[in-house]
């Protein structure tokens, strides 16, 4: 859906990036099977690390296959196969991209989201049988920060809040017991969650005032451009996001991982950074 939590691949192994492609791969081949073909075009970064992290706390082995692809039919395409944290994100990332466009559809009226819509009711219904709870709350945030958007909300906590408990929720699937893994999974989600929003909101700004879609710093600041308001909130808005990724890092800091450390390291230290300084210029010296 957004796509802002990946990886820099020029400080991963060969070994490890070709692991993280595996992951995205295996996702797309998971929601084709599970869902529908044509929710594939809800693929996302973000619902890989969603998958990635849920794998590499759950004791099962991954297994990777060499598949066909017909956007790649040359090249090898190695996908994780029979995961069970690959399988229940390819379910809830179609719920999410499914409501997501549900709620774009009723708050604008996008042409583009009701056509969304249709390509993913299918396969999100499929989804929603295996997991009736999960779209529930799901549809609940959303909801809730819908009521936000046409209030005109000025405060970027309340709407990234809602955001961030879609995250806290979709981090702790029913196969992971253990009371304390559960804890910091959520906070994990979480955090996640509040940084993608807000990361979005400012980098959409541009182009949310041009359409006159909502966006809680331009409600905020209603008299002023969007570069106007990019110098006024940017360095106070890196000093909250990087709390956010610190507070990340230390639920991360206390999961027990038991495979791909090399990659969630690199996302969860370095890349979600590295994404922030990109968009807001604001660089962090600890990187």
């Amino acid at each position: 859906m957004f796509g802002y939590v990946t990886i820099c691949p020029n400080e991963l192994s060969e070994e490890d990036t070709k692991t993280f492609k595996a992951y995205y791969c295996g996702l797309c081949k998971a929601i084709g099977k599970r869902c529908s073909h044509s929710t594939r075009m809800g693929l996302s970064y973000d619902i890989t690390f969603l998958a990635i992290v849920l794998s590499s706390v759950n004791k099962d082995a991954s297994v990777l296959k060499d598949r066909k692809c017909l956007i790649h039919p040359i090249r090898k395409n190695i996908c994780i196969e029979n995961d069970r944290a690959v399988n229940y994100a390819a379910d809830v990332g179609v719920m999410l991209s499914y409501l997501k466009c549900i709620d774009d559809w009723h708050d604008e009226k996008s042409i583009k989201a009701m056509l969304s819509m249709i390509f993913f009711a299918r396969g999100a219904a499929k989804a929603k049988k295996r997991y009736a709870d999960i779209y529930k709350n799901i549809s609940s945030c959303l909801g809730k920060l819908s009521e936000l958007e046409k209030e005109r909300c000025e405060e970027i906590d309340e709407t990234s809040d809602c955001f961030a408990k879609i995250l806290e929720i979709l981090f702790v699937p029913d196969f992971i017991g253990d009371k304390n893994e559960r804890r910091v999974l959520s906070w994990l989600g979480y955090n996640i969650g509040r940084w993608i929003y807000i990361i979005d909101a400012y980098n959409d700004l541009e182009k949310d005032i041009k359409r006159g879609d909502y966006n809680t710093f331009a409600c905020k600041y209603p008299d002023k451009s969007a570069e106007e308001i990019k110098d006024t909130i940017r360095r106070n808005l890196d000093i909250s996001l990087l709390l956010t990724l610190e507070n990340a890092s230390s639920a991360y800091e206390l999961m027990t991982v038991r495979k791909n450390k090399e990659i969630l390291d690199n996302i969860i230290y370095t890349a979600l950074k590295r994404k922030q300084y990109s968009i807001l210029g604001e660089k962090d010296e600890s990187i």
